[in-house]
């Protein structure tokens, strides 16, 4: 199992298997950079990758290969986020929101039609601060709470679900996971709704590599979601469930 504890104990171990060799001037000093570099790529792709689960554990398939389950995040936004709404409900869809709480604040009418269109709500933070996953681990669950706070406060409910922002994981996004109780959840499949991929690129690429159980991650910030959405839906639905949001 590739995971945090695992691999610096294997670093460890061939860091000293190397300096030994290095001792017996078997090996020169240079050949340190093989473990190291190998170690940094791992450690990147650790914190980057949060399906890896190689900090903490983060739900990214469901355990049902005839579903798929759609999740936005970073809104609520004043426009695209009713365009969603409006979209999942002719389709019949329940998806998940993770919402960034300082928005939910500006716009606490949108958060509640998203709880009243039977959608659930979970935590991406307060801020979303570019810095979040190099905050101490006190300001995380400041932060974290406080989005809590905001939620609760505007549709009664407290979110249990938590998608760290950027999907970045790292030790004390671990450390904010058991302090805050949460349940971290990530994706298998990006819709790179932010990028400058064409739809028809990305719907491609969807039929190439879904094959069920996957979590999808979409963006209700972004203004060309709505119409990528609904593009792919053509196709989901005929495929998939897609009319639950349980985990």
């Amino acid at each position: 199992m590739i995971n945090f504890r695992n691999i610096n104990l294997v670093f460890v171990i061939v860091l000293i298997l190397f300096v030994s060799l290095i001792g017996l001037s078997l090996i020169s000093w240079w050949w340190l950079i093989i473990p190291i570099f190998l170690y940094l790529m791992i450690l990147y792709f650790g914190v980057t990758l949060i399906h890896w689960n190689f900090f903490t554990k983060s739900i990214c398939n469901l355990s049902d290969n005839k579903r798929i389950l759609l999740t936005f995040d970073d809104g609520p936004h004043p426009e695209y986020t009713p365009q969603i709404l409006d979209i999942l409900e002719i389709y019949q869809i329940k998806a998940i929101f993770f919402v960034i709480a300082k928005n939910a604040e500006l716009y606490p009418e949108l958060l509640k039609e998203i709880s009243d269109r039977g959608h659930l709500i979970g935590n991406h933070s307060y801020s979303h601060a570019a810095s979040f996953d190099v905050f101490s681990t006190k300001n995380m669950v400041f932060d974290i709470e406080k989005a809590n706070d905001t939620i609760e406060g505007i549709c009664n409910m407290r979110p249990k679900y938590f998608r760290p922002p950027y999907g970045i994981t790292n030790p004390r996004i671990h450390k904010l996971i058991k302090i805050s109780g949460m349940i971290s959840v990530g994706w298998s499949f990006r819709s790179y709704d932010t990028t400058k991929r064409t739809n028809g690129q990305i719907i491609k690429q969807m039929k190439r590599e879904i094959s069920g159980g996957e979590i999808i991650l979409f963006h209700d910030s972004m203004e060309r979601t709505p119409h990528l959405l609904e593009s792919c839906l053509v196709w989901l639905k005929e495929n998939y469930n897609l009319n639950s949001n349980e985990l």
